[in-house]
């Protein structure tokens, strides 16, 4: 991911995407590895790490069959983002793109809590002044402890969801029932776990951050090699 993000607040979740803008600089188009081959020997990681001097990466998870993945991203990555990038939507993001689903979990959510396999990003201690974890500065989202990234991945061919190195990022919130029934320290993995806890009321659909962007996808041995990155506080 790009250093340069913005925070979001917490309200409609249209207004609250629409600066989801950090996160568009999170992938861009590379060479790299195929993300099916993405090293499920490693165990879940989280947080971003810097690839040499001019490439971020940070874990993901397989939509399909729920297993660990890594994407890479060169630092000043184009992007584009509705209401915040001039000009319209390029034709060969808003034509051709595969979702990118970014799952949410919320304070007192039990997912990712020691313990347990680590959250892609953790968010929180963005606003407790570092009193929580926080390894990400991008969808910092208050009252939200942290997300995963959902992906396709290369052969992926089915409705709702694929792969193609142009991503369209949709975005997740755990509704209050999902909060009161506990669904909320249930980790969704997979696409079709996703679309049950929607289907549940759990989840709410699939909110557009008009968000496009490229990305590419490496080995975990990338990930391991990588400087691990920390980022100041609210109020730092």
């Amino acid at each position: 991911m790009s250093r340069s993000r913005h925070a979001f607040a917490r309200s409609e979740p249209r207004t609250i995407l629409r600066v989801l803008l950090p996160l568009a600089a999170v992938l861009a188009l590379v060479w790299a590895p195929s993300m099916a081959n993405a090293a499920p020997m490693y165990p879940w990681q989280t947080g971003i790490r810097a690839v040499g001097g001019g490439a971020t990466i940070e874990p993901a998870v397989n939509a399909i069959n729920g297993m660990q993945t890594f994407l890479l991203t060169p630092n000043n990555a184009p992007f584009y983002a509705d209401g915040a990038t001039p000009g319209a939507i390029p034709p060969s993001l808003k034509n051709v793109s595969a979702p990118l689903w970014l799952v949410t979990y919320p304070v007192g959510s039990t997912v990712g809590d020691p313990g347990s396999d680590p959250l892609n990003c953790y968010t929180e201690g963005y606003f407790t002044n570092l009193a929580d974890r926080y390894n990400c500065d991008h969808a910092l989202i208050p009252g939200i402890k942290g997300h995963d990234h959902l992906v396709g991945v290369p052969g992926t061919q089915r409705a709702g969801g694929d792969y193609n190195v142009q991503w369209h990022v949709l975005a997740t919130f755990f509704t209050p029932k999902g909060m009161s029934d506990g669904a909320m320290n249930t980790r969704i993995l997979t696409l079709d776990a996703l679309r049950a806890a929607q289907a549940h009321g759990d989840v709410t659909p699939d909110v557009d951050t008009g968000i496009y962007f490229y990305c590419s996808a490496v080995s975990g041995a990338v990930f391991q090699s990588a400087t691990p990155l920390t980022f100041p506080p609210l109020m730092s």
